[in-house]
């Protein structure tokens, strides 16, 4: 079965119980939780008490949390670029909350390394990655790679290659649906391309393409991203994990219960939820 889950960045200005208590109203399953330097879980101040205060509160309230993301926080290159023990050690205390919270892994983007050239940029995220993939498979989560446009890795042809390069089985790719459709990619293929590699999963509405593309919440009127295809690729290739609905705090305040509502309906009547 498909779980759904909410990307908290999209409520980033409510505090952090009410935003849960809203999700599990509604009927989410897990939170994907933010910890970065605008997030519910501020990165420069995570303590050991702090974690287990947001893990009673989400089981409280019936919920995982599904995966951590780095919220509002530089890209892998550029903070390898500065530091690179600096972004070993920042990726080292977001696992560290990950399994805290009992989520499976956490999601990076790798930021744009054009500034030096773009095999500069690939050497360095090679380089980086590897330690910080290392300290996964000893803990027993993943590293789940977000494609994105106007970073280094945009497409699926350089994700499937930077986890060849990496060469770890913690390394997965975060399948952005939305990123991948509007840059021209078929939802299909790529989602069964990236099948056995996916371990997390993000969708957002959309209209147009890039770079005339604006983001919806997902399932409203006007939303282009054909989501029941989506659905149907991941059960295809038996994915079993969490798409979380990504939202933005300019949208409005009922946006968290249309995209379930579609979501959660689409999935059960195609069997996978």
């Amino acid at each position: 079965m498909i779980g759904i889950s909410y990307h908290a960045g999209g409520m980033k200005d409510l505090p952090l119980r009410q935003v849960i208590g809203i999700l599990a109203e509604v009927g989410y399953d897990a939170i994907e939780m933010m910890c970065g330097p605008e997030a519910h879980i501020l990165s420069g101040k995570v303590s050991g008490e702090l974690l287990k205060t947001v893990k009673a509160m989400t089981e409280d309230h019936g919920l995982k949390v599904s995966v951590i993301n780095p919220f509002t926080g530089k890209g892998l290159y550029q903070l390898a670029l500065e530091d690179k023990q600096n972004a070993t050690d920042h990726y080292a205390l977001l696992q560290d909350v990950a399994v805290a919270l009992g989520a499976h892994g956490v999601n990076f983007l790798t930021g744009y390394g054009g500034d030096k050239g773009d095999a500069f940029a690939w050497r360095l995220l090679v380089d980086v990655l590897k330690p910080i993939c290392r300290r996964a498979e000893e803990l027993g989560i993943t590293m789940h790679i977000h494609n994105h446009e106007a970073t280094t890795i945009d497409a699926s042809s350089k994700v499937t290659l930077l986890i060849e390069h990496v060469a770890s089985d913690a390394l997965k790719a975060l399948n952005d649906i939305t990123n991948f459709y509007h840059l021209g990619e078929d939802i299909a293929e790529v989602t069964e391309k990236l099948g056995s590699l996916t371990a997390h999963c993000h969708v957002k509405g959309v209209t147009g393409m890039y770079p005339y593309s604006a983001f919806l919440i997902p399932g409203e009127a006007g939303d282009e991203l054909d989501f029941r295809t989506f659905a149907e690729s991941l059960g295809r290739v038996g994915y079993d994990k969490y798409i979380s609905v990504e939202t933005f705090p300019h949208m409005r305040m009922e946006k968290a219960r249309i995209a379930y509502e579609m979501m959660a309906g689409t999935l059960q009547e195609l069997g996978l939820r």
